[in-house]
């Protein structure tokens, strides 16, 4: 019988912690996963990503030849006439005419060109204007990235809130069953003639207006059940399992430490940098207009007389080229020097805008922490009054039951019991939201 106990034990052990080893995860992941999956918001920037990326293609183009072929065909169809006057034919004294000639005359002729060319220098233009266009790839991923970590933060918000609704129900579902036993109660004293009317009716006011207040509850957690479907996107009609949970806590004592942290992680911060590295280099690659352009072509062209090329009067029938060519731009109204001007003070102001997203970031970290440590308060105030009132309805409670306390008094003690619990369920996801906070803002990756 040991043997068996012990391995029934070990089989429902393993029946517990089996959802751990299977990769098992909480709705909220689901939640979090189905949004990234399903949102819209996701998909612009993934596709604006794409975008840079072929952007970033294009800019390779520079560092490769280029091919061009033309063919073209010419024909032409010439009719006319001439006249010519008459001639005297000699001794005889005979003299020829004068008359009209005729003639029409079709010529085609055709022409193809091969040119391959290639760029020797520019500059170096082409090399800055690809590491530009690769910092904006890299600043577009990092735009995705924040959009996930907002998409996140906003279906952990609405899950919360959820939870928040959730328990509020709850507390009105009690309040209703405990003011159901109390008019119960109520109603047999009254009819023995322990307590008046006016008690009676007093309990059946309290019990309509805690009837009120669960229609209410029940609207709001149907409020919060769609807005967290909203932030998920899926239809309102889909069912979302919202289940308790509990987000680590989190030490702020080192709020240094959490900004280099923050400056470190933020993708904002990271799309900011990139941005002005693209703008240094989109400055530099303008300048390559101060430079020579040398360009190197090989050129191949055939002549024909016909549609296919083929020469039927001697003359050219083909020709080949190498040509070297440089080019430089001497002055252009100083358009160059302009618009290397324009890519400077984009950067100055790039640089300027992340200084104040720096600043505005160390700010909400700060109040985000003073949220949290109030919230932390808070908490241990309402566990505290949550007990007490708990106590202070038993003590109440069975005082009314041996007739030491009146109606009005088993009120009230009802009423401060379902507004402690209220209290404390608003108190603890404060705590919930504050930690979710503090994760958006530290941009702290959920590896749960």
């Amino acid at each position: 019988m040991k043997v068996k106990s012990r391995i029934l034990t070990v089989i429902i052990l393993l029946w517990i912690l089996a959802p751990v080893t299977r990769g098992w995860t909480t709705p909220l992941e689901n939640c979090i996963k189905t949004a990234v999956e399903k949102r819209a918001l996701v998909k612009q920037y993934q596709y604006q990503v794409k975008a840079f990326r072929e952007k970033e293609r294009a800019a390779r183009a520079g560092f490769l030849p280029s091919l061009d072929l033309t063919y073209s065909i010419d024909w032409s169809h010439v009719k006319g006439a001439y006249q010519y006057e008459g001639e005297s034919t000699g001794a005889g004294g005979g003299y020829s005419p004068s008359g009209t000639y005729g003639y029409s005359e079709t010529e085609t002729r055709s022409t193809f060109t091969a040119t391959l060319s290639y760029n020797l220098f520019r500059g170096f233009g082409d090399y800055r204007a690809l590491k530009a266009a690769k910092y904006n790839t890299q600043a577009q991923r990092y735009l995705l990235s924040a959009q996930i970590a907002d998409i996140t933060y906003q279906v952990k918000e609405a899950y919360i809130e959820a939870l928040r609704a959730k328990s509020h129900l709850r507390v009105s579902m009690d309040a209703v069953k405990l003011l159901d036993k109390q008019y119960e109660d109520a109603l047999i004293k009254y009819q023995v003639g322990l307590i008046t009317k006016r008690d009676l009716l007093k309990v059946e006011v309290e019990l309509e207006s805690a009837r009120q207040d669960l229609l209410t509850s029940k609207t709001n957690l149907k409020k919060a059940l769609d807005t967290l479907k909203r932030t998920m996107g899926v239809p309102f009609s889909q069912e979302v399992l919202v289940e308790e949970v509990s987000l680590p806590p989190l030490d702020v004592e080192d709020f240094e430490g959490l900004k280099r942290q923050l400056f470190s992680n933020r993708s904002e911060i990271r799309y900011y940098q990139n941005l002005v590295a693209s703008l240094e280099e989109e400055k530099r690659s303008r300048r390559a207009a101060y430079f020579p352009s040398i360009d190197l072509s090989l050129s191949y062209g055939k002549w024909g007389d016909d549609y296919f090329l083929k020469s039927t009067n001697n003359g050219l029938d083909y020709q080949t080229r190498a040509m070297v060519t440089v080019k430089w731009n001497l002055f252009n109204g100083l358009r160059d020097y302009a618009m290397v001007r324009e890519a400077q003070f984009k950067k100055m102001a790039a640089a300027k805008e992340l200084q104040e997203v720096e600043k505005d970031l160390a700010l909400q970290l700060r109040h985000a922490i003073e949220d949290y440590l109030v919230a932390k308060d808070r908490l241990k105030v309402a566990v505290k009054a949550l007990d007490e009132a708990k106590e202070h309805y038993r003590v109440t409670h069975e005082a009314y039951q041996n007739g030491l306390a009146d109606t009005t008094d088993l009120l009230d003690a009802r009423y401060l019991l379902t507004k402690a619990k209220d209290r404390y369920a608003d108190a603890h996801y404060d705590i919930q939201l504050a930690i979710a906070t503090i994760e958006r803002i530290l941009e702290i990756r959920d590896e749960r």
